[in-house]
């Protein structure tokens, strides 16, 4: 019996708990789903064991790290050194994503940066990678994640956390369902200082939500398709990422700067969902044209932790 078949809709309840906010507590979940608190809490533990729940995320606002700058790189190199490539690009401490897909590019990175000189440094590099023929940069303006909301960085995009912020960050970054009694131990505060700095960081959209990265692949996902989009002259991006986010399997959207004026992301289970999805949002009247990549990772934590690469499924191309 794969582990698909073992999940059952108790099972898919709590995970849509859990990826909608990951902080709720055991009682709550209980009582959504009429079972004792010591039930859920095995399903919990039996869904991390068999990797179906990978971890506990915090979804943040992008710059709020220091980081402000952020960018997906498209890679297009030749085919015989698309390896070599990759572990080349990878060794670029901006670069905390570079995955294989096939379509539009070799290659999909996400790019973070602390200021514009930061950014071309890192493009750059990734642009004189021997075996590179080019590159699609578009540098991300505005963000609709699923489980958080849009968030326009133009106004604020120095906003950052301060010193005990961001170590509240970073522990629940580790473990976004660790108590706060726990993290104020360990930073030497109170649990009461703790919830207030959460509250207040959420208040600000520094934290835009807590929630579980589940890897797809348990539930019958193959891959993640990168949608890249180009709108019609004259139309709006605001319009279109609202029709956008009408699709639930949109995980992640972009209203991006450079080659294409959108770029969105999702999971997909087969050809005939993946092409259904490409048609339908085609039908979007101020959309243009649509290319799209195909990589074959089924999770992706999208928090930018300095110099550390994300993990995901597929990190290595070989």
């Amino acid at each position: 019996m794969t582990v698909e078949e073992r999940i059952d809709p108790v099972d898919l309840k709590i995970l849509d708990i859990l990826l909608k906010d990951s902080r709720t507590n055991l009682n709550q979940i209980a009582k959504e789903c009429n079972l004792s608190s010591s039930a859920i809490l095995f399903r919990i533990k039996k869904l991390k064991e068999d990797g179906t729940i990978v971890s506990f995320g915090l979804q943040v606002k992008k710059g709020a790290l220091g980081y402000p700058y952020e960018a997906t790189v498209g890679v297009m190199a030749e085919t015989s050194k698309n390896q070599s490539a990759a572990e080349e690009i990878r060794k670029n401490p901006n670069v905390i994503v570079c995955t294989k897909s096939i379509g539009k590019f070799n290659m999909c990175c996400l790019v973070i940066a602390k200021n514009m000189e930061d950014f071309d440094r890192a493009t750059q590099r990734i642009k004189n990678v021997p075996g590179v023929k080019g590159i699609a940069i578009n540098i991300i303006l505005e963000q609709f994640i699923k489980n958080g909301e849009v968030t326009d960085q133009e106004n604020d995009v120095n906003q950052e956390a301060d010193r005990l912020d961001t170590a509240i960050i970073k522990e629940l970054m580790a473990d976004s369902r660790t108590p706060f009694i726990k993290i104020g131990k360990k930073l030497g505060i109170s649990h009461e200082t703790v919830k207030k700095k959460f509250e207040t960081l959420k208040s600000k959209g520094i934290i835009l939500c807590c929630s579980a990265i589940i890897d797809y692949s348990k539930l019958g996902y193959q891959g993640t398709v990168f949608i890249f989009i180009s709108l019609t002259k004259g139309t709006e991006k605001t319009s279109t990422i609202e029709e956008l986010r009408k699709f639930p399997s949109l995980y992640r959207i972009n209203s991006v700067m450079g080659t294409f004026d959108i770029i969105a992301f999702a999971n997909f289970k087969g050809l005939r969902d993946f092409t259904k999805l490409i048609d339908d949002i085609q039908q979007i009247h101020s959309i243009g044209q649509i290319d799209f990549c195909l990589a074959n990772y089924t999770y992706f934590s999208f928090i930018p932790i300095p110099l550390t690469p994300i993990k995901c499924d597929t990190i290595e191309l070989s």
